[in-house]
């Protein structure tokens, strides 16, 4: 048999992985909503993982689906921000631009490893968001309890709430006394044909039964660097 050498294997590889990058790419900037029906008597938009680094396309079309979706509750997961986030001007802009009767918010890793935690609290309070760090809420579709970021990633058992909201998937090892717990974190993992090739947590993507609690992991509305293998951006719409 001829022999292939390194360079021409390599040669041979280029095409194949441009396409893969450029894939990974459009997953990067394409929206898919997904709608629960579970029972709720308004209508909760689910955030996660915006990683806000201007005011872009993205953004836009994710403000276009909200004012067309009209809720009632928005609910943001966490890491709204990331190292790369070099101002809050274009993230009060586009926080202050989503409209409903109540917005609670927790934190997320990124928004804690870029140091602009508190200026971050700051803006989410001006935008009308009220930042849960391990505290509870009364709200119209019942108590919604905010469990903050750990870096430890071990969480302790919480108390009963319609709504456990984390940034972290790894909460549910020990918080399941939730009617529905929403996280993010995965950003979706790396999922081929069903089968998860990796993720950076006990819970990778979707919809999970567990003893009585429903947990769902969305796979957020942004990225570090703009690259999302199998995973298209989500916007969760819960009813």
């Amino acid at each position: 048999m001829p022999r292939v050498s390194r360079r021409s294997l390599l040669i041979a590889l280029i095409p194949s992985l441009l396409a893969f990058t450029a894939y990974s790419y459009s997953e990067s900037t394409r929206i898919l909503v997904t709608r629960l029906k579970l029972g709720f008597d308004a209508k909760i938009a689910f955030l996660v993982d915006t990683h806000i680094h201007s005011f872009g396309s993205v953004e836009e079309r994710v403000l276009k689906i909200l004012d067309e979706e009209k809720p009632d509750v928005v609910l943001h997961g966490g890491d709204v921000i990331d190292e790369f986030t070099r101002s809050l001007k274009p993230v009060e802009r586009y926080l202050s631009l989503i409209d409903a009767e109540e917005k609670y918010a927790v934190l997320g890793n990124h928004d804690y490893w870029c140091g602009k935690a508190g200026e971050l609290i700051e803006v989410l309070e001006r935008c009308g968001f009220k930042p849960l760090l391990d505290e509870v809420v009364e709200s119209r579709v019942g108590r919604i309890f905010g469990v903050d970021w750990r870096d430890s990633r071990r969480y302790e058992a919480c108390s009963g709430s319609e709504i456990l909201l984390a940034h972290d998937p790894n909460v549910a090892l020990s918080c399941r006394k939730a009617r529905l717990i929403l996280v993010g974190h995965t950003h979706g993992g790396l999922v081929l044909g069903g089968l998860t090739i990796f993720s950076n947590s006990a819970y990778t993507r979707g919809l999970y039964e567990l003893d009585g609690s429903t947990l769902y992991v969305s796979r957020g509305l942004g990225q570090m660097i703009p690259l999302r293998p199998t995973s298209p951006l989500e916007l969760v719409i819960i009813e």
